[in-house]
């Protein structure tokens, strides 16, 4: 197993090992949420083209997208530490640290802006501090952006990945296993006392223990993919895919006496996901461009959405540019976010991740000089003076 580590390890230090087709799943799953929002957005500007936004509603494509981003999550993120690191933690939360928060603090003050302060709305210098730490909930502070709150629960994913590395947990795939089970049945009884009346989380956490599920299934589906799976991990996987894609769905329509939209749009994300690992395995250079630009993607189109909405919302009802069919202000809305995020990507995210490889293999290479080997025992009976410490100086890795 170490030796399999080691090699993905060098391949992922050398440029190599990247996963395509996983790049072309997160830039659908940022589109998806693009789609969601702009068509939203343009169903009340326009007379035309409504039917972007019923399909895009009914069954809630945004959500597709962010459980695909999760599933993704879960499939990446625990595998990207190194076990045979010597200082493992800290090395993941550089790199984390430098991957999420320079775009994001970036997207911050003009979320701000736009959907607050250009609006003569309040939204004070506390929220926004409380903002830039992405613990605003913590604080009882409004997201400055309403899309936040993925970001929120993707940190706590990455504290249960530490607490399971800690606990030698992460890569046990019957631990994940049965977790990833607990997590997804406390939603389902949550949401069984809430269809009783007698709710005993609100809605909001209800999700977080699906959410996390949903993240830990993902990592079991790579367990499994590398063949670390046993029969029962196995069956387990499984079992919660069936219960996700089928059990679910079918669950909260009866619970609800309708179509349970977010449960059908956990089924689909699932559905994406799982053909989008197994079956069409896109690798093209336009998908690889858009599954590194994805998370600016998401993080800016609100950016771009809100004051294009803004001008046009001011235009007469009767204006030409109001008259416009709702897929092309959907398109124009696609394209200025893929420059904004090419941009932002380029001289924000791209500089962030190489200083967060260099800090981390700084603080590696710290920890090992740091590491103290024991030196071997003197054939002498009564030694002179007690032997000094040698200092390893391993390679990482």
């Amino acid at each position: 197993m170490e030796g399999r580590e080691g090699s993905r390890a060098a391949a992922l230090a050398n440029g190599a090992g990247r996963l395509r087709y996983v790049d072309a799943l997160r830039g659908l799953a940022a589109l998806l949420v693009v789609w969601l929002h702009a068509s939203n957005g343009f169903r009340s500007l326009s007379s035309q083209g409504h039917w972007l936004d019923t399909i895009a509603s009914s069954i809630d494509v945004g959500r597709i997208g962010v459980v695909v981003f999760f599933l993704i999550s879960g499939f990446v993120i625990p595998f990207s530490i190194q076990r045979t690191s010597a200082a493992p933690i800290g090395t993941f939360v550089i790199r984390r640290i430098l991957r999420i928060y320079p775009a994001y603090w970036l997207s911050v003050p003009l979320a701000a802006y736009a959907f607050y302060w250009s609006a003569g709305a309040g939204f004070s210098a506390g929220e926004l501090l409380a903002n830039l730490t992405l613990m605003q909930g913590v604080f009882g502070a409004r997201h400055a952006e309403g899309i936040y709150w993925t970001l929120v629960v993707e940190l706590a994913f990455y504290g249960l990945c530490i607490a399971l590395l800690l606990t030698r947990s992460l890569f046990d795939a019957r631990r994940v296993a049965l977790l990833a089970t607990v997590l997804a049945l406390a939603h389902v009884f949550a949401m069984f006392m809430l269809w009783l009346g007698r709710p005993i989380v609100s809605v909001p956490v209800a999700f977080w223990p699906l959410n996390l599920s949903v993240m830990l299934w993902g990592a079991l589906y790579r367990l499994d993919t590398d063949g670390e799976c046993d029969r029962f991990s196995a069956l387990l996987l499984r079992a919660l895919g069936v219960l996700f894609i089928v059990g679910l769905p079918i669950g909260a329509s009866l619970a609800v006496h309708a179509r349970a939209i977010y449960a059908t749009a956990y089924a689909i994300g699932f559905v994406v996901f799982l053909v989008g690992m197994r079956y069409v395995r896109v690798e093209t250079r336009a998908t690889d461009w858009l599954g590194r630009i994805s998370y600016s993607m998401y993080l800016f189109h609100p950016l771009v959405l809100q004051p294009l909405y803004l001008g046009l919302i001011r235009e007469p009802a009767d204006s030409p540019w109001r008259a416009q069919h709702a897929g092309i202000w959907l398109a124009v809305t696609i394209a200025l976010t893929l420059v904004v995020a090419s941009l932002v990507y380029k001289y924000v995210e791209a500089p962030a991740i190489r200083l967060g490889h260099r800090l981390a293999n700084a603080w590696e290479r710290r920890a090992l000089r740091t590491r103290v080997v024991p030196a071997a025992p003197t054939a002498s009976i009564v030694p002179a003076k007690p032997a000094a410490p040698v200092v390893a100086e391993a390679a990482a890795g």
